[in-house]
């Protein structure tokens, strides 16, 4: 049997081979076909329970060898992939895989290629950013408040992560990905830098979305306000806290989130709000926040807050020329507040003197008509203004005078449909009962 092995099969194998290695043409693909079914044939008289001798397996490792060294000229000639998936063949048949040996051999072979060792190393890392990035940003977007547009911001770079995932950890999936590249014609060498480029671009996507989070955050905030104009205030609350979630340092939201509290007579949970927002130097949030205190009688806490508020506004007046338009309506309007709730501060302790020297420059902002109608009580000054008149100098003509200015300003804007606070309605009553 060996003998018969050795004068037969290994004859014609070695005879085929040599017509491969000395052809300066592409075989036919029966040609081909010959040398793989000889290999098989060998391949199968090894199997039986003959053992051979060690010059024929030396010969066939030899010829082998030769097969190896001629397997891109073979290649040419035939599509093994179909051959392998129509046809059955032997269990470790080697040679009917030799187009995969040729790839294999020509990636490692490839000068790009020493790099690949290091490439997936970088490829692991960036994988593993990008998990940890995506796990963060998911923590953020996933509730009832980041509605269908926060769902899909997440949703589009997870699908891209998973696939990704399932091209790193499956053997399926590492072949699937292999065909895509196939598909778009990328080299082989540069098949490990086509996937760094993948998860570099997943990390490029999920970092925009990190970067772009205050301008998400600002996003939520004005939703959050058209609704509260709406007065669908849970809503609005779901909204600012939402941008907040995003953007920590979103002070605006904070300011508007302590409105929504207020409105819904939450007042601890404004007052909150206001703090934080009024640490980190919020205008808004220091006025706001000492008028509570001023109306629980806290009134040198008031007066602190406002003082420190005060300070931030003169560091806006300096560059006052600098400002825009609107900018300066904003920085006179912040002034009145100050101002405004100063002078009723020191009212409620009897100090009338500074009281006044607070009201003056507020009721001068108020008459300024280009900055009135951004006000939202301009005639509150004049109200705590005329108090104070009729409690010092009760004949002067100026209290009349300033009880109207005092009643005009509340009554226009309750005709424009405004709401107005307690103290308003008990100034405005009071300056009927004088002015009738």
């Amino acid at each position: 049997m060996v003998k018969a092995m050795k004068v037969t099969l290994l004859q014609r194998y070695q005879q085929l081979l040599d017509k491969l290695n000395n052809s300066n043409t592409p075989l036919s693909e029966k040609d081909v076909l010959d040398i793989l079914l000889a290999r098989d044939a060998i391949s199968k008289a090894l199997s039986s329970k003959v053992i051979p001798d060690a010059s024929v397996i030396l010969k066939i490792q030899e010829l082998d060898e030769k097969l190896k060294q001629n397997s891109e000229k073979l290649i040419q000639s035939i599509n093994l992939a179909k051959y392998r998936n129509n046809f059955p063949r032997l269990p470790n048949s080697w040679w009917w895989d030799l187009d995969i040996y040729v790839q294999e051999k020509a990636r490692k072979s490839h000068p790009w290629n020493r790099f690949d060792g290091f490439i997936r190393v970088i490829r692991v890392i960036v994988w593993t950013g990008n998990l940890t990035l995506l796990g963060t940003l998911a923590s953020l977007f996933l509730n009832s408040a980041s509605g269908l547009g926060g769902a899909l911001t997440i949703a589009i770079p997870s699908i891209l992560s998973l696939l990704q995932a399932q091209s790193e950890l499956t053997e399926t999936g590492k072949k699937g990905f292999d065909k895509v590249l196939q598909v778009v014609k990328i080299p082989q060498h540069f098949h490990e830098e086509a996937k760094l480029v993948s998860s570099l671009l997943i990390t490029g996507f999920l970092l925009s979305i990190w970067l772009n989070l205050p301008s998400i955050s600002n996003g939520y905030k004005l939703t959050g306000q058209k609704l509260r104009e709406q007065e669908k205030l849970a809503a609005a609350e779901e909204n600012f806290l939402q941008a907040i979630k995003l953007n920590n340092d979103n002070l605006d939201a904070r300011y508007k989130l302590a409105k929504v509290y207020e409105e819904l007579q939450d007042l601890e949970n404004a007052k909150k709000q206001y703090i934080v927002a009024a640490k980190a130097g919020f205008v808004d949030a220091y006025n706001n926040l000492a008028y509570w205190y001023i109306q629980e009688n806290k009134n040198e806490k008031g007066i602190d807050l406002l003082k420190q508020g005060l300070q931030l506004l003169e560091q806006k007046e300096k560059n006052f020329e600098r400002l825009t338009d609107v900018e300066k309506s904003d920085l006179r309007t912040e002034q009145y507040s100050i101002y405004k709730n100063l002078g009723w501060a020191r009212f409620q302790q009897q100090r009338y003197d500074d009281a006044i020297d607070y009201l003056l420059p507020a009721m001068a902002i108020a008459k300024n008509s280009k900055y009135q109608k951004y006000i939202r009580n301009p005639g509150a000054a004049f109200c705590i203004y005329s108090k104070i008149l009729s409690k010092t100098d009760q004949l002067s003509s100026k209290v009349k005078e300033n009880w109207q200015q005092c009643r005009q300003l509340i009554e226009l804007r309750l005709a424009g449909g405004d709401t107005i606070s307690s103290e308003e309605d008990g100034w405005l009553y009071e300056a009927k009962q004088l002015l009738n």
